[in-house]
């Protein structure tokens, strides 16, 4: 259609009611199964397809976006990342302010630059402990603030490369005041490298190892907390990297997700079974949230693994988005009408409020820089089939929390598709462990994710 013209038929947002697009985009992709989470009211279903019985969740905000987000932040003073009190206050600090996007983004800023010069000071005066759990939680605050940073009075990529540049130089402070210290790498991809980090517990043994593969918002701090000290406290190594369209590599460097993320991995096996502190028969893999995803395509192809856990188990990333669209705009997507298409995404601001432009601009980012039509073509080809699960060699642990708000009902597929020896690991709200990726339980979920690990290993060749 021509829509510069004005002739013949209205332009497409004209054709969309206020009322259709509430309904269908209020809070586009991640932010659209968010708004399904209870928050004081008890939750109508467990959204883990169980009937376990369901209680009323943990509830800081009224926002459930916010709300979660921020469980993160808590719940990372289990590994020195954070500290209670600290977070609290922050709390009380962003209700006073009217628990908005922006005064989360504010707080949290100002939180980690004040620990950072905490930090600053401590390592002048040579207290490399306190320097060092100061730059810890320093990464992890500014880490929530550059969540935020798409609703904060700067939304955009150069306020958001600028912030993490900001954060990974506390990360990377913290990490060389380790002991032994977490050692930079680089491992060669595509014409290019993935940035990444080797933790080790030490010594000249050949030990297992882990790699740690976080989804589409998460930062090395996070896999810190999920899973990287919980690795060293058990002899084991771990990796942490950014693959495209995660860190550096989308804020700097602008680069999306891949699909086909047995191209990242698979080069990350190769650089570990060449370090001579790797048993390269106890090589494992754990994804986090898209990473539950990602490391289940790249687990199809990629056979030299001792061991999988896909935190949550996901076959279609690609649901949420179907679910929180407009129809209008998935009819043009399916028909290949990319100016009708990009003409509908453009329209869907207006219509929503800060939390649903907030999550379009936020979940939709990871799939690069074009319009609306573009990003979604992208977004649809993470989809994985039953033949492609079955595929998979590897032992797997599927995780499957109550409440989980963005993949409900997967992991039980993904545990019945796969052919390898698997268990389906249940989180509850009895037990603190609901919602997407258990946000308040880093420790029993770190716990159940190793206990599989260390059960399972390659045979020796």
């Amino acid at each position: 259609m021509d829509l510069k013209s004005g002739a013949g038929t209205k332009p497409p947002e004209a054709r969309l009611s206020r009322r259709g697009l509430i309904g269908g985009a209020l809070a586009a992709g991640g932010a659209a199964a968010l708004a399904r989470v209870p928050g004081t009211a008890l939750a109508t279903s467990p959204g883990d397809g169980s009937d376990a019985p369901v209680l009323p969740a943990v509830d800081f905000f009224e926002d459930p976006a916010i709300n979660f987000q921020l469980l993160f932040a808590l719940s990372a003073s289990a590994y020195g990342a954070s500290e209670t009190g600290e977070v609290l206050t922050a709390f009380d600090r962003i209700h006073g302010r009217g628990d908005t996007y922006r005064s989360v983004f504010g707080e949290f800023q100002q939180l980690g630059r004040q620990l950072r010069k905490r930090g600053e000071e401590a390592r002048r005066a040579g207290r490399r402990e306190s320097a060092r759990g100061s730059y810890l939680r320093a990464t992890m605050y500014l880490n929530q603030a550059l969540f935020f940073v798409l609703a904060s009075g700067n939304p955009t990529r150069k306020h958001e490369g600028a912030l993490y540049r900001e954060m990974e130089g506390c990360w990377a402070r913290a990490a060389a005041l380790f002991k032994p210290r977490f050692k930079p790498v680089r491992i060669r991809y595509s014409g290019g490298t993935l940035p990444g980090w080797f933790l080790s517990p030490g010594g000249r043994a050949r030990r297992p190892t882990v790699i740690l593969n976080t989804g589409s918002d998460a930062q090395n701090v996070d896999m810190w907390v999920y899973g990287g000290g919980a690795a060293l406290e058990r002899g084991w190594n771990a990796l942490i990297f950014e693959g495209p369209g995660q860190g550096g590599q989308l804020f700097l460097r602008n680069k999306p997700f891949v699909p086909d993320w047995e191209t990242v991995i698979t080069p990350v096996v190769d650089w570990l079974r060449a370090h001579p502190k790797v048993d390269r028969r106890r090589i494992s893999l754990i994804g986090q949230s898209f990473g539950g995803y990602l490391t289940a395509r790249a687990a199809a192809h990629e056979h030299r693994l001792a061991g999988l856990v896909t935190d949550p188990g996901v076959h279609d990333v690609f649901s949420t988005w179907r679910t929180g669209l407009p129809p209008e705009f998935l009819k043009a997507l399916d028909a290949g009408d990319r100016d009708e298409a990009d003409a509908i995404w453009r329209s869907l601001p207006r219509y929503l409020d800060e939390g649903g432009r907030f999550g379009l601009a936020k979940r939709s980012e990871i799939y690069g820089n074009g319009g609306g039509y573009e990003k979604m073509k992208l977004a649809q080809r993470f989809v994985m089939n039953r033949e492609q699960f079955r595929r998979i060699a590897t032992p797997t642990a599927v995780f499957s929390p109550q409440l989980e708000q963005f993949f409900p009902g997967q992991p039980q597929t993904v545990k019945k598709w796969l052919r390898a020896p698997s268990k389906l690991v249940q989180f509850t709200i009895g037990e603190g462990g609901e919602y997407h990726c258990e946000p308040m339980a880093p420790q029993l979920r770190n716990e159940r994710a190793f206990d599989w690990l260390e059960a399972h290993r390659l045979p020796k060749r």
